[in-house]
């Protein structure tokens, strides 16, 4: 006849069998937690660090700010440059700088002067009235603008000369002309308080034949 086991044994193998079980599932489930916690603080970390990177638009672009800008440009005839009676070029290339103040986040006022290497040295001087939107949530502004000013040095005048004794001679001179402007362009802030701009304006000068489009693109500071 066979023997029955000790039943004192078989239990303690039972209890020493549920707390094995008991410790695989503590640890299982302090592994588990350990996991979430450490994937959710990936997360967390990361949504710190784009609020302590993220900028919005209107701390890239102040409400009032000045902007001081140093530029280069390229001025283009509209006509033939043989009918031009102000550049005297096809093209022309020159530089400038450029002062304005924003009053609001969307308006604004400035005043450029600027030097081109045409037929002769020519300078002009203008102010403008600025329209700006800075698209929110962005480093980018789109802007225009339109205004008026004179410029200097272009217009080429021949005069006849004669004393009555000697052979006639011809003096040319030259001389200022009033000037309007349009134009668009965009700005690109890489820090609150520096970026590029990019614009073209077209600019009426003295008559249809003397009119001329520049393309600007320089370095802004804002302040």
């Amino acid at each position: 006849m066979a023997r029955l086991g000790n039943p004192g044994a078989a239990g303690q193998n039972i209890q020493k069998g549920e707390k094995e079980m008991k410790k695989f599932i503590v640890g299982l489930f302090a592994l588990t937690t350990l996991a979430t916690v450490t994937s959710q603080g990936g997360p967390v970390e990361s949504t710190y660090q784009q609020a302590q990177t993220y900028q919005p638009s209107q701390e890239w672009f102040q409400d009032r700010e000045w902007n001081f800008d140093l530029f280069g440009a390229r001025a283009d005839t509209y006509n033939e440059y043989r009918n031009d009676q102000y550049l005297g070029v096809d093209h022309a290339y020159g530089g400038g700088i450029d002062v304005n103040y924003m009053f609001t986040r969307f308006l604004g006022a400035g005043f450029k002067g600027y030097a081109l290497d045409a037929d002769r040295a020519i300078v002009g001087l203008s102010g403008d009235l600025i329209f700006r939107y800075p698209i929110p949530g962005t480093r980018f502004a789109p802007y225009g603008f339109a205004g008026g000013g004179v410029i200097f040095n272009g217009s080429r005048v021949r005069t006849l000369v004669s004393d009555g004794r000697s052979p006639a001679s011809i003096r040319e001179h030259s001389s200022g002309a009033a000037v309007g402007d349009f134009g668009v362009g965009f700005e690109v802030r890489f820090t609150p308080t520096i970026g590029v701009i990019n614009d073209y304006s077209y600019n009426l000068v003295d008559g249809p034949n003397n009119n001329f489009g520049i393309i600007r693109s320089g370095i802004r500071f804002a302040f």
